[in-house]
Formats: structure tokens, C-alpha cells, sequence
């Protein structure tokens, strides 16, 4: 007579990982939102900096050279696919879209028109508002 003798095997089951994967998807799902959020926050510190940064060079650049310079506020080339730029001046009662061929200046001096620009596309818009005599921004609020 033969003695049967039965071995135990390690690993999972099926069963067992099927139940593993489905608590993965579940936490994955609950996660997305949050992912989605931090991601659309890093773009727009993102964004804030390299307005910040083409300020401070413009304003650099018309000190050094003496000569006044523009950046052209209908063209910032940088702005992520659905992403607005609008714009508020001194004079100016509320944020409005960029006019065709409008210019923020920099004198030879450094000095810049007081300006606000509001960027919309993420959660909360982003509002810079610069410092006419630095460049730097004051006031920046998500």
C-alpha cells in the first residue's frame, strides 16, 4: 500500500491575489484626485516662477542696456495648453484679457508699469501682482 503524503506549497492563490490587486485598484482610485491636484499646483508654481524669472530679466535687461523694454502680454509663449492669462492694470477696474499688441513696460531704469496678472487654469487662479519699482512680486495669492 502506498502512504499518500501530501506536501504544503507556499505561495498565494488566486483567490488571494485577485483580492490583493482589488484592494490596489481601490486605493488607486481614491488617489487620482489628489495626484491630479498636486500635479495641476506644481504647474502653476511652476508657471509663477517663469513669469517671475522673464520679469526679473526684462527689468535687467533695460537697466543694463539702458533702453526700454517690453514683454508683449498677448504672447507669453509659455502658458500651458489651457491655461489664461489675464491682466489688470493700475487704471484698470477689474482683470480683463490681454488687448492685441499690448506691451508691460520697463523703463531704463528698472521701473515697470504697476500690473497684476491673473492666471487661470488651475484649481484656484493665480494672482501676481508686481512691485513697480522692483519687478518682484508683492502679492500672490492661489
Amino acid at each position: 500500500m502506498k502512504k499518500w503524503v501530501q506536501t504544503r506549497r507556499s505561495g498565494f492563490t488566486l483567490l488571494e491575489i485577485l483580492i490583493a490587486l482589488a484592494l490596489v485598484a481601490i486605493l488607486m482610485v481614491a488617489a487620482v484626485p489628489y495626484m491630479a491636484d498636486a500635479w495641476k499646483y506644481n504647474q502653476s508654481e511652476e508657471l509663477s516662477r517663469s513669469i517671475e524669472e522673464l520679469v526679473m530679466q526684462t527689468r535687467s535687461k533695460a537697466i543694463t542696456s539702458g533702453i526700454t523694454t517690453f514683454i508683449p502680454l498677448n504672447d507669453i509663449n509659455f502658458l500651458p495648453k489651457g491655461w489664461k492669462l489675464e491682466v489688470k492694470r493700475f487704471s484698470d477696474s477689474e482683470f480683463r484679457s490681454p488687448l492685441p499688441e499690448e506691451l508691460w513696460q520697463f523703463n531704463s531704469e528698472g521701473i515697470c508699469d504697476p500690473l497684476s496678472l491673473r492666471l487661470l487654469g488651475g484649481k484656484e487662479p493665480l494672482i501676481m501682482k508686481f512691485d513697480p519699482l522692483t519687478g518682484q512680486v508683492t502679492h500672490d495669492e492661489e
